[in-house]
């Protein structure tokens, strides 16, 4: 059995941790945020690494199937939880991300992507806080910015959110097509 487990050791090195991420973005040039972007990555409680799905086709040919690879579909939400500060400062500033994209109260709608459309990364990290992988979601904005709950009975819990976006694909690494190659953990066996 200890053999085994040094086996699975040897191939596996360190597993990935779930609490090891970061979240980076940039405000669109049309929202003007006043939060930290550097303090975001902090108050970001929980994200996940985005899904991607391949189709198949089903062909038949004489009472067979055969099956082919089709197009690739993404599920175009990510949902990331937050922190709120007692100003709600990201919350405030999500907010205004929706209004930059449609303006319900003023009836003015946004035409120009580029003035909206932020891309977000989610990066793993290894025990020493370095980049491990990376996905980048092209041409985010937030399509729901969650409630905020209150309780008399929640007395020492902090304030929390969720916001979901929408984007149009993702890939590994950072730019605009899959361009990664796996950026080697550093070897640290008793890093958690």
């Amino acid at each position: 059995m200890a053999n085994k487990i040094r086996e699975i050791g040897s191939v596996l090195n360190a597993t990935a941790r779930a609490n090891k991420y970061r979240l980076s973005f940039a405000w669109p040039q049309g929202v003007t945020g006043v939060s930290t972007l550097s303090e975001v990555d902090v108050i970001c409680k929980a994200a996940v690494a985005p899904q991607r799905e391949l189709g198949v086709i089903e062909l038949w040919n004489q009472g067979r199937k055969l099956v082919i690879p089709g197009d690739t579909a993404f599920d175009n939400t990510w949902s990331v939880d937050f922190y709120a500060d007692e100003s709600h400062t990201l919350r405030y500033d999500m907010v205004k991300w929706q209004v930059a994209c449609d303006n319900f109260h003023k009836n003015i709608h946004s035409g120009k992507p580029e003035m909206i459309f932020a891309d977000l990364r989610v990066e793993q990290l290894d025990s020493f806080g370095k980049v491990t992988a990376q996905y980048t979601l092209h041409n985010c904005f937030p399509t729901v910015v969650g409630e905020i709950s209150y309780s008399d009975d929640s007395e020492n819990t902090p304030v929390e959110f969720n916001v979901t976006f929408s984007y149009s694909d993702w890939v590994l690494g950072i730019g605009e097509t899959d361009s990664y190659s796996p950026m080697p953990a550093t070897k640290n066996p008793t890093g958690l």
